[in-house]
């Protein structure tokens, strides 16, 4: 096999690999919040289901769930960051 051949496969196999993994976790995921769906039609508080979706999901699953669900329940907006002329007068108000 050439050089170039090889490079490709390794690459592929990496790629493959990779997908692996990743298929890997969506299946946990899945199985996750269909035992939390299951949880919340059986009664149990959104808020401890959605605590303990935190604690479970992958933190991009669970973030972008719980935009598309409900932003309240997502919890407190981060922190704004603090623009370097906010709170101070200006010159021409002096």
């Amino acid at each position: 096999m050439t050089a170039q051949r090889e490079r490709f496969l390794a690459a592929l196999d990496a790629e493959i690999k990779s997908l692996s993994k990743l298929a890997h976790t969506l299946a946990r995921t899945k199985l996750l919040l269909q035992e939390h769906v299951t949880r919340l039609r059986l009664g149990v508080s959104p808020e401890v289901v959605m605590t303990s979706l935190r604690l479970s999901v992958p933190h991009e699953t669970t973030l972008a769930l719980l935009e598309r669900v409900d932003p309240v329940l997502a919890g407190p907006a981060a922190p704004r960051p603090q623009r370097t002329n906010e709170g101070l007068k200006s010159d021409l108000m002096s």
